[in-house]
C-alpha cells in the first residue's frame, strides 16, 4: 500500500510540473507576453529566468536552458522544477557531477523523490561511484520495486561491484517488468556467466540477440558462454560474429559523422542505408533511403531500398508506394516488379503477384529466380503445367549462372 501511495505522489508532483510547463507554453504563445521587459512580469525576476529556461529546454536548446535556469536558480528561486529541467539538461551535456548537485538540491525539497533518486544513482554511475549509486538506487527499488530503469542500472551497478548475485536478483526482476529490453538481458547473461552459470548465461545471451541481432556485446557473451562450455566451434562463430558486427558498427558511425558534417553527402547516406540493412537495423535504413531519395528523387535504386526496408518491417503499402514511383523513372527494370510481385505474395493476392512476376521474366527471361518465383505461385493456383515449366526453366537457368542471385 505505501509503494502505491509513494507512486500516486510522485505522479502528482510529475503532472503539477507539467501542468506549469503548459502554462509557460500557453503565456509563451502570446506576442505581448513575449515583449515584456522582465520588471513588467508578475512575481520576482527568477521566475522569468525560470520560465524561459523550462521554455527553452522543452524546444531542445539545452545549453540555453541550463544557462536560464542556473540564472534563476542564482537569483534565489526555491522551486522543485528548477533542480529538476536542470538535473535533466545536465543528464543531456553528460555533466554527471551537476546532475548529482541538482538532484541533491531538489531532495531537500521533496524528500525521497523516486525521479530525483533515479537520477542522482544513474549520475553516480556514470561517474563510477558504484557505492553511491547504488545507495540511490536501492532507496528507488525499495520505494518502488516497479521502477524498471533502477533495477535495470541498479544490477548493472551491482555488476561493476562483483555483487553478482545482486545483480541476478535486480536484473531479473527488471526483465520480469520489460522482457523486451536487450540490454537487460545482457547484462543478466554477464551476471550469470560470472557465475559460472554457462547454461542460463547462454539463454540470457540468446534471448538478446533475437531481440537485437546486430548488438554486437551479447554476441561476445555468448561466444565466452559456448566456450566455457566446451562447445569450441559454435562458440568460435559466436566470437567471429562479434568481430564483424564490431566492424559494422564502426563503419555505421564513420557514415553517421560523414552525414552530420555534410547532410547532402549522398554517397555516405546511401552506403548508410546499406549497411542498415546488412545489420538488420530496419528502421534506420527507412530513414536513411527515405534522405536518399530527398536528394536524389529521380533515383529508382534508392526507392527500391526504402521498399525492400519497409518490406522488412512488413509494412508492404508503402513497400509498394516506393515500388510503383521506382517503376515510373525505370519501366523496364525486371527487379522492381519482382519485388512488387513479393509485396503482392506477402498478403495472399496471388493473381497480382503472378501478373508482376511474369512482367519480371518478360523483362529479364534469363533470371533463374524470377521463374522460381512464378513457379510456386501457379503451383499454389493449381497450374501445375505452367508451374513445371517455370521450374524446368529455374533449374536449367541456375545450372548456367551457377546459382547467382538477382539483382
Amino acid at each position: 500500500m505505501m509503494n502505491i501511495l509513494n507512486r500516486s505522489i510522485t505522479v502528482s508532483k510529475a503532472l503539477l510540473i507539467q501542468q506549469k510547463l503548459i502554462l509557460i507554453l500557453l503565456a509563451f504563445s502570446f506576442t505581448a507576453y513575449s515583449s515584456m521587459t522582465v520588471s513588467q512580469r508578475a512575481g520576482s525576476t527568477d521566475i522569468s529566468h525560470l520560465d524561459r529556461g523550462i521554455m527553452l529546454m522543452f524546444q531542445g536548446q539545452t545549453a540555453a536552458g541550463i544557462e536560464e535556469l542556473e540564472q534563476a536558480i542564482a537569483l534565489g528561486t526555491n522551486q522543485p522544477e528548477a533542480y529538476y529541467y536542470l538535473s535533466m539538461g545536465y543528464s543531456e551535456k553528460e555533466l554527471w557531477n551537476g546532475v548529482v548537485d541538482t538532484t541533491d538540491q531538489m531532495l531537500k525539497l521533496l524528500i525521497d523523490d523516486i525521479e530525483a533518486l533515479y537520477a542522482k544513482g544513474r549520475a553516480h554511475f556514470n561517474l563510477g561511484q558504484w557505492e553511491s549509486a547504488s545507495k540511490a538506487l536501492k532507496q528507488v527499488v525499495n520505494q518502488d520495486p516497479f521502477h524498471v530503469r533502477a533495477q535495470k542500472t541498479l544490477g548493472k551497478t551491482q555488476i561493476k561491484r562483483q555483487d553478482f548475485a545482486g545483480a541476478i536478483e535486480s536484473l531479473t526482476s527488471a526483465s520480469e517488468l520489460n522482457p523486451a529490453s536487450t540490454i537487460i538481458w545482457y547484462n543478466l547473461g554477464m551476471a550469470y556467466l560470472n557465475q559460472r552459470e554457462y547454461k542460463t548465461a547462454t539463454e540470457c545471451f540468446e534471448k538478446a540477440i533475437q531481440l537485437a541481432p546486430s548488438f554486437p556485446q551479447p554476441h561476445y557473451g555468448l561466444g565466452t558462454a559456448l566456450l566455457r562450455s566446451g562447445k569450441r566451434e559454435d562458440g568460435q562463430k559466436s566470437m567471429a560474429q562479434f568481430q564483424y558486427l564490431q566492424k559494422m558498427t564502426a563503419e555505421h558511425e564513420r557514415l553517421s559523422r560523414l552525414t552530420q558534417e555534410n547532410s547532402e553527402d549522398i554517397t555516405a547516406w546511401s552506403s548508410l542505408a546499406h549497411l542498415s540493412m546488412e545489420t538488420q537495423n530496419y528502421p534506420f535504413a527507412v530513414r536513411a533511403f527515405e534522405h536518399c531519395v530527398s536528394l536524389e528523387p529521380k533515383n529508382a535504386t534508392h526507392r527500391l531500398g526504402l521498399s525492400r526496408a519497409f518490406m522488412e518491417l512488413g509494412l508492404l503499402v508503402p513497400a509498394r508506394e516506393s515500388l510503383f514511383k521506382a517503376i515510373e523513372i525505370q519501366p523496364d527494370e525486371p527487379i522492381l516488379y519482382n519485388t512488387l510481385g513479393s509485396t503482392y505474395a506477402m498478403q495472399g493476392q496471388i493473381q497480382q503477384a503472378i501478373v508482376a512476376f511474369q512482367r519480371a521474366v518478360d523483362l529479364n527471361p534469363s533470371e533463374p529466380y524470377y521463374h522460381l518465383n512464378l513457379g510456386k505461385l501457379h503451383q499454389q493456383m493449381g497450374d501445375q503445367k505452367t508451374a513445371e515449366y517455370h521450374f524446368s526453366a529455374y533449374k536449367e537457368l541456375k545450372n548456367v549462372t551457377s546459382g547467382g542471385v538477382p539483382k
